[in-house]
């Protein structure tokens, strides 16, 4: 009688973990932008109300709360790491430390880089450590904000060899290649096949309505990126009968969120308000 029970017991887990194994497989399936209508930029504020910190703080504060997207920008340090920093200008609590003055700032070492606490609390993180956190969080997604930049090839290819090189290669099938210019997609491409890529469009402006489409279909690039004030009813009628989704940046402010999800947009970036915010305003 007991080994009945034990076998009906051990079967009713084996039985669960099969389900839940084919719900995760399922989900998987679901492109990012269907399930997650905010991409939280720069790793998304901290509990104590700072933003752009690109700090392992601000991911598990932000994880916690229902983030599953993850904007990141990224630097090239003078000695050839890629880190999360917006750029080598903002003094982040860090200036100090790393010798810069008002005058003159520069790209420092992987080292002085990790040496040094964003605002003096908050980790510093190398593109290896956030490929780690990927690897250890198999539901989150990076979106790569390389800024523009003359040497495009030089930067995804730094990016996929830190991947490859250290044991991380599975995590780009969920790197999302922000592009910003349509000749950025061939030079992206050449280096690696990434999955995911989405058209910014903060650096070229608008383009012509065919355009846009055109080349997204023919590239297979599902998300379109622009400025939260660039939207109005004219880029509502040129989109809202295709298959482009429309993601605008950046938002904290929840009445311009809510106004943004109803005219049509289907996602925002945001350093503070939620998924969970943003699903009631989903039509």
């Amino acid at each position: 009688m007991k080994k009945r029970i034990v076998f009906g017991i051990v079967g009713a887990y084996l039985f669960l973990a099969v389900i839940m194994g084919s719900l995760h497989q399922r989900s998987l399936r679901i492109p990012w932008y269907e399930k997650y209508p905010v991409v939280c930029h720069a790793l998304g504020g901290t509990w104590e109300g700072d933003a752009a910190t690109n700090a392992r703080e601000a991911f598990l504060y932000n994880y916690e709360l229902g983030q599953r997207v993850f904007e990141a920008d990224l630097q090239i340090t003078s000695d050839g790491v890629m880190v999360l920093r917006h750029d080598w200008y903002q003094d982040l609590g860090q200036a100090e430390a790393f010798g810069w003055t008002e005058e003159e700032r520069w790209a420092v070492t992987a080292q002085e880089f990790l040496d040094s606490p964003i605002y003096g609390k908050y980790t510093p993180l190398t593109l290896e450590n956030w490929f780690e956190i990927m690897k250890n969080y198999p539901d989150i997604y990076m979106v790569t904000d390389t800024k523009y930049s003359t040497e495009v090839e030089k930067q995804f290819r730094t990016l996929v060899n830190t991947a490859v090189d250290n044991g991380y290669e599975n995590v780009l099938s969920r790197v999302i290649v922000q592009i910003y210019y349509k000749e950025m997609y061939d030079e992206v491409m050449s280096v690696y096949p990434f999955k995911n890529l989405i058209w910014t469009l903060y650096y070229i402006g608008y383009p012509e309505k065919q355009e846009i489409l055109e080349f997204m279909t023919e590239k297979e690039i599902p998300v379109l990126v622009m400025p939260s004030n660039w939207w109005d009813s004219q880029k509502q009628s040129d989109l809202e009968n295709s298959a482009v989704k429309v993601f605008v940046h950046t938002v904290n402010d929840e009445k311009e969120a809510g106004q943004r999800m109803e005219e049509g947009v289907d996602g925002i970036y945001s350093d503070f308000i939620l998924p969970v915010t943003v699903k009631q305003w989903i039509k």
